[in-house]
Formats: structure tokens, C-alpha cells, sequence
């Protein structure tokens, strides 16, 4: 039988390869290395080997990470559409919130509870947001398993807490102090065993991931390092790096899918929101712009009333974390195309 000739011309097998490839990132290489996978690391490298540039990148950590939350509220209130499916729970949500936090003031109950209380959202909703995105590159390669991808990921998560909560409760500051004093002295074999899981699992992950029919995806795979390393590594060799580099990632992460959403709802024509549309089509100005204005705003709350910029912080914060949860499930077939998982 005669050898079927390949008929595909070279620049279009070359074409089909690339376009295959850019499938499997959820922008594209430069903004998930730079905005998601690996950004973070400047935060951390340069403070950790150059600490007299510490607290320059901590400004910017702290200010990105503080102006990045208030993106999911034009999200909510600017689109119609998204405003109109849960009305009473987007007007009621942050009147509930912030009355919360002024309560607690007014009763007291301030640090390090309310922080401690602050942090464990924070905390949960830093790891929920990783595996939400390791999600979106199991669906963008077609492959992979929910369970593992979760527990993998959550198991770095407590592999680091817990090391800085049993090694470093002294060095880290007030928060593992604090958790310290309530708690007692923990064994440090509690840390060495959710270590030696972390690892165990990242195996069942590597092996799962390599049967994959179109092979491991790299860009899945750097991700997971990433966590590995964020989580798992920084916490024994800095937290204070540590601390301003997930706070710097989880803002540009969650600003670059906020882009990536803006610009696929304008295409689909499916948001309800003009202003929304135009910043869809000028994502850099319009986030630059969105920050500096955030920022300036919050600081100079803060500088007319500490009281008022605590309440207003934390109460937003909660808000934040409640709206996320509900605009962000990729089990909806309409959000799992906004961010290109599907479709």
C-alpha cells in the first residue's frame, strides 16, 4: 500500500503548532509568566537578596493588593446583567459587611482578632483563587483531575502556614504570635507531615498530568512550581518577602483575569455596561487609571480618619470575598467562557 504523503505545508503545520500551543495559556505567554505564573518572584528575590529595597516593594505589594479588590465591584454594580441576578444579595452584602466590622469597633474587638479573623479569609481566599486558576489550565489542556488539582494545591497552602505557625511564630509577627498564644507550642512534626502529603501528592499530580492524551502542559506545570514554591519554599527562607509577594500575586492574577473577562464579554457582546465595554478596549489606561484613583482615595481616608479607614477596609474586604464567590464559579458555563476555559 502506498505511503500516504503529508499534503500540509510546512508555515501551516508551524501555524496550527503555535496556535495549538497558545490555547493551553489562559492569555498568552508573556502576561500568564509575567501577570500570573512568575511576577511575583520580584517581590520576593529582590527584597530577600537586597533587603534595603524592602520596603519600596512592600508599598507596591500593599498598594496593589489593597487597590485590586475594589475591581470586583464595577463588575457587580456597573453590569446590569450581572447586578440584576442577585439583586437584594449585591445591595444588602456590604451594608451587612461594613456594620459588621463597626460593631466589632465599637465593641472592641479589634487586634489582633479582627485582623486574625481578616487573615483567615484572606488566607482562603488566596489558595481558592490558585486552584481556581490551576482549574482554567486543566480546562485550557483538556486534562486533569478536580480532587488533585485541590487537594495539591491546598496542601502547600497549610504546609507553609503551619511551618511559620510552629517554627517561626516568633520571627513572623503578630498574626502567628497571636495564633501561638491561644493554641500553645505546636510539634513541629504537625508542619513535616503536611510536607512530606504536599510532595506525595505533587507525584500522584506529576504522573496524572503525563498520561494527559496531548502531553503535560507547561504551562500548567510552571504554575503548579510556582504555588509549590510560594507556599511551600518562601515561608522557610523569608515570610516578610513572602508576605508582600503573595499579596503582589494574588492582586495581579485577579487584574489580569478581570482584563481577560472585560475583553471576552465586549467581544460576545454580553455585558450590559457601557463603561465597562470602553475600558474593555483600553484595559492598561483604564487599570492604571482605576489604582491611582483607588489608591489616592484610600489614603487619603486613612489620613482623615484611621477609625473610618479600618471599617471601610475590612468591611469592603469581606464584601470583596462574598462577590467573588459568586462571580467567579467556573461551573457556569457562561463565566467558564469569559475567562476561555470553554467555548
Amino acid at each position: 500500500m502506498e505511503r500516504q504523503q503529508n499534503l500540509t505545508p510546512p508555515y501551516l503545520e508551524r501555524s496550527m503548532a503555535s496556535t495549538t500551543q497558545k490555547k493551553t495559556w489562559i492569555i498568552n505567554p508573556t502576561t500568564d509568566l509575567t501577570c500570573i505564573t512568575l511576577g511575583w518572584t520580584v517581590f520576593f528575590v529582590v527584597p530577600f537578596y537586597l533587603p534595603q529595597y524592602a520596603p519600596d516593594f512592600h508599598f507596591l505589594a500593599v498598594t496593589s493588593f489593597v487597590a485590586h479588590r475594589y475591581f470586583t465591584f464595577p463588575l457587580v454594580y456597573l453590569d446590569r446583567t450581572e447586578f440584576n441576578r442577585s439583586r437584594s444579595i449585591y445591595i444588602v452584602t456590604p451594608i451587612l459587611c461594613l456594620a459588621f466590622v463597626a460593631l466589632c469597633y465599637y465593641f472592641k474587638v479589634e487586634e489582633p482578632e479582627m485582623f486574625a479573623f481578616w487573615y483567615f479569609f484572606n488566607f482562603f481566599h488566596f489558595v481558592r483563587q490558585k486552584y481556581g486558576i490551576l482549574r482554567i489550565y486543566s480546562g485550557k489542556a483538556q486534562w486533569g483531575h478536580k480532587r488533585l488539582d485541590e487537594w495539591t494545591t491546598y496542601t502547600w497552602a497549610l504546609a507553609g502556614f503551619f511551618y511559620m505557625l510552629t517554627r517561626q511564630a516568633d520571627l513572623e509577627g503578630k498574626l502567628m504570635h497571636y495564633l501561638q498564644s491561644l493554641t500553645g507550642p505546636l510539634p513541629l512534626v504537625i508542619a513535616d507531615s503536611i510536607y512530606a502529603i504536599a510532595v506525595l501528592l505533587t507525584l500522584f499530580w506529576l504522573i496524572h498530568e503525563c498520561r494527559a492524551p496531548k502531553g503535560l502542559s507547561v504551562p500548567k506545570l510552571l504554575f503548579l512550581v510556582s504555588v509549590a514554591f510560594m507556599y511551600g519554599i518562601a515561608p522557610i527562607l523569608s515570610t516578610n518577602a513572602m508576605a508582600d509577594a503573595t499579596a503582589f500575586s494574588h492582586a495581579a492574577e485577579y487584574i489580569a483575569l478581570v482584563a481577560l473577562t472585560l475583553q471576552n464579554k465586549a467581544r460576545a457582546n454580553t455585558m450590559d455596561a457601557p463603561i465597562l465595554n470602553k475600558a474593555a478596549n483600553h484595559v492598561v489606561r483604564y487599570t492604571a487609571s482605576f489604582i491611582l484613583v483607588v489608591s489616592l482615595l484610600l489614603y487619603g481616608l486613612k489620613f482623615a480618619s484611621l477609625s473610618l479607614f479600618l471599617i471601610f477596609t475590612y468591611g469592603t474586604s469581606f464584601a470583596h470575598f462574598i462577590f467573588d464567590g459568586m462571580i467567579w464559579k467556573l461551573r457556569r458555563p457562561k463565566v467558564a467562557r469569559e475567562v476561555g476555559t470553554i467555548g
